[in-house]
């Protein structure tokens, strides 16, 4: 299953838009210098949600999602394995930065629904993992990231 108001776009920009949830998920759950189980599990199950639950405008790219995430979050976490914390945030920073470009190619109200799910998505991440006794849960560093400020498209 693909997204239909994607056929217009080159393939490498269908594929970002694939590998974002991937993307965020690395980005927010290893801003802190891990990515543990947790963060990992929350990552499939929101894209597995989204697929079938909430806003009906997104629920095609994320059953195309669905079929992919495994293998793009492992290849995301291949990718930037080895890094240092802030090479690593730096890099998935620039790569969501080129949504700038991508997102006003797409229907509006889709690109404005897929932003949402995103910063969704990051919420849900950052909340997975971490705290004590339920305080403090999101880091400093997930809660400065989880906005998704470097995506600045404005629909």
């Amino acid at each position: 299953m693909s997204v239909i108001q994607f056929d217009h776009l080159i393939e490498e920009e269908r594929n970002l838009l694939y590998r974002t949830p991937a993307l965020v998920s690395y980005l927010i759950g290893g801003v802190d210098g891990t990515f543990d189980e947790k963060e990992e599990a929350q990552s499939f199950h929101t894209v597995r949600i989204y697929a079938v639950d909430g806003d009906p405008i997104v629920f095609d790219f994320y059953k195309t999602v669905e079929t992919v995430h495994a293998d793009n979050l492992n290849t995301v976490m291949n990718q930037y394995n080895g890094m240092s914390v802030q090479e690593r945030t730096d890099a998935m920073v620039a790569e969501l930065e080129k949504l700038n470009e991508i997102l006003p190619k797409v229907d509006n109200l889709l690109a404005r629904s897929l932003l949402k799910s995103f910063k969704s998505l990051a919420k849900m991440i950052a909340e997975s993992s971490g705290g004590v006794f339920g305080f403090f849960e999101i880091t400093y560093e997930e809660e400065h990231l989880m906005g998704l400020d470097m995506i600045t498209y404005q629909p």
